[in-house]
């Protein structure tokens, strides 16, 4: 598993040592979420198209819709390449929409949004947009700024007393500026992985793993900024993060199809089911988040046409349709680069970024100024672009990892804009081979289940059962049908001998991770997981 490997898209979670060199490898650069990100990102089954699997059939779907009319010319194109591409990478479903000014100019819909199902996606289709939360989450605090509740150069600790870290002089001064711009780098691998992962996050675990976060003292992302963030959002509204943006912006905004329920959105039946490849198909994941582990730095679902309503708010100084969400001077501040420093991403020809606002990255496209981010988890992207000056946004949401999202609005920007950008797709291929690549190599090396053979010391039913840790939560193991399985809060391990009593757990959400059981007079005392953070950590889960 990747501690912390939040993707993203260019803006995952954290990421330290053998971390970094895992999602380096995966998105061809030094990141992938944000997420999902992330965007950016995480390992999952996409077969080559070399394997000789024929290539998944996209359906290409419009509905009516009363605006736009007519196709701009430059993007008449797109939907049969998007459809080929798709079909060839075995991305089941994608929407895209621009807009200019206040107006939608293109809407495009693709594929299916429940792939099994052949159910087809919609204007309407609720996608996991994981990254892309940050900037709501930062509009939202902004609001509290425009109404004199916070102050942007005030300190965390005023709003959150227990919040310490290992540097005791930034824990005094860290300021809410800090946190929405990324300007100190403080990383927790623990946290996020009980927050976005395993769900098992508790205030003790968050403050107490918190305690032993380090800071680079300089711009570095990190999801721990916006969990903060979000937590001053409650503390000054009383309420949860996810209630006080829907009052403060999704509503006001007419976002309808917006939420920070993950119970909504796959309660919805227009929602798109995340889905990785198997066997040259798309399949629902494993893995999808739940209510648990929708937290403030990833946590909303949304729909194309809400966010084309998002955009338009955000080219429009904090306005849309006669209603102010935000004032002109909180709007300039988002947009306006806060903090710099090496900032990465997927490798998108001809965008740069040279740093971060207070919810959005900001750099260049060919030579034009865009703000953006990325949202990917397992089996999702989102990208979200806007061109102030232009007064252009794009905005591609998919349920796949492959950022077919980035091709989406990279290829509308370059055309809209008439900039000569290289092709996207390319790479996109190269990263979709070489995942599918590494993971037919890791399920060729998977060992048979322990409860198979002579992996296990005792009858497997004698490891059947709870263990426990006060700082990872609670493990649980079966032994059903002859295969011994275990479940680690929201993510159920998947387990392969490696040794007498000695296995390797995959998660499905990166590489599996080694562990071990403990045994005492002839009894299973605990489950020992060595998880993949640089210093690697060792997790105890004992039998209460």
């Amino acid at each position: 598993m990747r501690i912390g490997a939040t993707t993203d898209n260019g803006a995952g979670g954290n990421r330290s040592g053998k971390v970094k060199r895992m999602l380096t490898a995966m998105i061809m650069a030094r990141v992938w979420i944000g997420c999902a990100i992330g965007l950016g990102m995480i390992a999952t089954s996409f077969a080559s198209t070399t394997s000789g699997a024929a290539p998944f059939q996209v359906v290409a779907t419009s509905f009516a819709m009363t605006e736009p009319s007519t196709t701009p010319p430059e993007l008449a194109d797109l939907r049969e390449r998007w459809t080929q591409a798709m079909s060839e990478l075995g991305v089941p479903g994608l929407a895209v929409i621009v807009v200019r000014g206040n107006q939608v100019i293109y809407r495009e819909t693709l594929g299916y949004r429940d792939p099994e199902n052949k159910l087809p996606v919609t204007p309407d289709t609720m996608f996991y947009i994981a990254s892309c939360t940050k900037s709501f989450v930062a509009m939202a605090l902004m609001s509290l700024v425009d109404e004199g509740k916070v102050s942007l150069n005030a300190p965390v600790k005023t709003f959150l007393p227990r919040f310490a870290i290992v540097d005791a002089g930034l824990t005094e001064t860290l300021t809410i500026r800090d946190l929405l711009s990324h300007a100190k780098g403080i990383n927790s691998d623990p946290i996020v992985t009980l927050d976005a992962y395993t769900g098992e996050i508790t205030e003790d675990r968050y403050y107490r793993w918190l305690r032993e976060a380090t800071a680079s003292g300089k711009f570095g992302y990190s999801n721990i900024h916006y969990t903060l963030a979000g937590r001053v959002i409650e503390a000054v509204t009383g309420r949860p993060w996810k209630d006080s943006l829907e009052e403060r912006i999704f509503k006001p905004a007419g976002m309808t199809r917006t939420t920070g329920y993950a119970s909504k959105m796959y309660g919805n039946a227009d929602c798109a089911i995340p889905c990785i490849r198997e066997d040259g198909k798309p399949v629902p994941a494993k893995v999808r988040k739940s209510d648990r582990v929708m937290h403030a730095a990833g946590g909303l679902g949304s729909s194309i046409d809400d966010l084309g309503r998002w955009l338009i708010l955000n080219l429009n100084g904090g306005a849309i349709e006669g209603k102010r969400i935000l004032s002109q001077a909180g709007v300039t501040q988002m947009q306006t680069t806060q903090s710099r420093g090496e900032v990465g991403g997927p490798p998108v020809p001809g965008r740069t970024r040279e740093g971060y606002g207070l919810g959005w990255f900001a750099g260049a496209y060919k030579g034009k100024r865009v703000l953006d981010h990325g949202g990917g988890y397992i089996g999702t992207s989102a990208a979200i672009w806007f061109f102030p000056e232009a007064r252009i946004g794009v905005a591609a949401v998919s349920n796949s990892d492959v950022p077919m999202s980035e091709v989406a609005v990279s290829d509308v920007s370059s055309r809209i804009l008439g900039l000569n950008a290289q092709d996207f797709l390319p790479k996109v291929r190269q990263y979709a081979e070489s995942l599918a690549a590494k993971q037919r190599s890791r399920n060729e090396k998977f060992g048979p289940n322990p409860a198979v053979g002579d992996g296990l010391s005792l009858p497997p039913t004698e490891y059947a059962g709870m263990y426990e840790n006060p700082d990872w939560g609670t493990l649980r193991l079966e032994y059903k049908n002859n295969e011994l399985t275990g479940q680690w809060g929201d993510l159920t391990l998947r387990l392969g001998s490696t040794g007498k009593d000695q296995f390797a757990a995959d998660m499905g959400t990166g590489e599996p991770d080694p562990g071990r059981f403990e045994i005492t007079n002839n009894k299973v005392v605990a489950v020992i997981l060595k998880l993949s953070s640089e210093p690697l950590i060792e997790a105890r889960f004992a039998r209460p």
